[in-house]
């Protein structure tokens, strides 16, 4: 058949070229020789077909050119931007759409076409850059989904500071190993905002407790990120803490508790302005009284001066560095020790400060439960299975 025929027939009364037609014509075309007359006559009926009112055809078209590297360029592009339904085939897997058609391609695009671009093999920084910037939720949760993606921390912050208020592609967010701590923190802060108003919450708490739940909550959350944490990434961690406000004696009481030391020493030398490695072995040597003015200088409280001082007594004698964390069979001996100590009147024990020792005692002594529930069952497991 030639282009003679191929306009003959599209312009006469038998109408349209059927979706059997449209399929040779695209298979003959990939079968076809580089330069050779049968590929340059097959791209002519291809690109005459490119008009055909039957949305079929056209689609076929698409399924047979989209994968391969030796389409013809216009038609793959003449299809990306046909309806969605065509346009999906391409834009998901053809290889010569460029980046900066791509990114354009989005940016103009229904959420159908946005959603194929986010799936493609190997999408590039600067098209998830895009999708991260303009796409809606769909889009960018397939493109966190989607594992052969190129995606920059920036990027990732951005997603962040769009949807902080949508809990599932947070949650998508959250599982990613590469989100910076202080977006994590601020990601988790909304999801723990948000239980106010949570069914479980509103049955299960008392109203006059909920204050008291949610502050735990939001505790709760800082640690665990700061266990997670690497050591070069504390100290950025602890600074935003402190400019929003978050760095307060309670937290601090609570790390202690739950033997977050390396944290406890990276707030201390935030609070008081001293190198973190100098701060480490400040808190293993120096006396008492050369104690309390770091505690008064980073702004703490004179009545929890004395929990803190036996805490730090009580993990001297424990060996502790400062430089790991405790684990929780350590972390509870460490507060029974501490509240043991708060509780004897010659002391001079603070009853706010016991309260919250109390509570943080509570806390420590279920997570180790529950970590040693978690092992039991483990090992249950593996009994079973051999």
């Amino acid at each position: 058949m030639t282009v003679h025929d191929i306009l003959h027939l599209t312009d006469s009364d038998q109408g349209s070229l059927d979706i059997e037609a449209a399929r040779t014509y695209a298979e003959r075309y990939l079968a076809a020789e580089e330069g050779s007359s049968e590929r340059t006559t097959m791209a002519a009926a291809l690109t005459v077909l490119l008009d055909d009112p039957s949305r079929p055809v056209r689609k076929t078209i698409a399924k047979v050119l989209a994968a391969s590297e030796h389409a013809p360029g216009h038609i793959i592009r003449c299809l990306a931007h046909d309806v969605d339904d065509i346009a999906v085939l391409v834009l998901k897997s053809s290889p010569l759409l460029t980046e900066t058609e791509l990114v354009d391609l989005l940016a103009e695009g229904s959420p159908a076409v946005q959603c194929a671009i986010a799936e493609r093999d190997q999408v590039p920084a600067s098209v998830s850059a895009a999708l991260c910037e303009v796409a809606d939720e769909s889009a960018c949760m397939r493109l966190l989904q989607n594992p052969s993606a190129a995606i920059l921390k920036s990027s990732l912050i951005r997603l962040a500071e769009r949807f902080e208020q949508h809990p599932d592609l947070c949650d998508q967010l959250l599982k990613l190993g590469d989100l910076p701590i202080p977006v994590r923190y601020e990601l988790l802060m909304g999801l723990a905002q948000n239980l106010e108003n949570h069914p479980v919450v509103l049955e299960r708490v008392p109203e006059h407790q909920r204050d008291v739940f949610l502050s735990d909550a939001v505790d709760k959350v800082v640690l665990r990120l700061a266990l997670e944490a690497k050591d070069e990434d504390l100290p950025e961690f602890v600074e935003h803490l402190r400019a929003a406000g978050q760095l307060n004696t309670r937290l601090l009481l609570r790390a202690v508790c739950c033997g977050r030391l390396r944290f406890f020493a990276a707030a201390l030398a935030n609070l008081g302005n001293m190198p973190l490695a100098r701060m480490c072995k400040v808190l293993l040597s120096v006396r008492r009284a050369a104690l309390q003015a770091i505690l008064r200088k980073a702004g703490l409280p004179y009545r929890s001066h004395q929990a803190f001082l036996l805490a730090i007594d009580i993990a001297r004698k424990a060996d502790a560095d400062f430089s790991y964390d405790l684990a929780l069979e350590e972390a509870r001996a460490l507060t029974e020790a501490l509240l043991a100590g708060m509780q004897d009147g010659a002391f001079g024990s603070d009853e706010d400060v016991n309260a919250f020792l109390r509570r943080f005692a509570i806390d420590v002594a279920r997570l180790e439960a529950r970590s040693v529930m978690k092992k039991n069952a483990k090992d249950l497991r593996a009994v079973h299975a051999a």
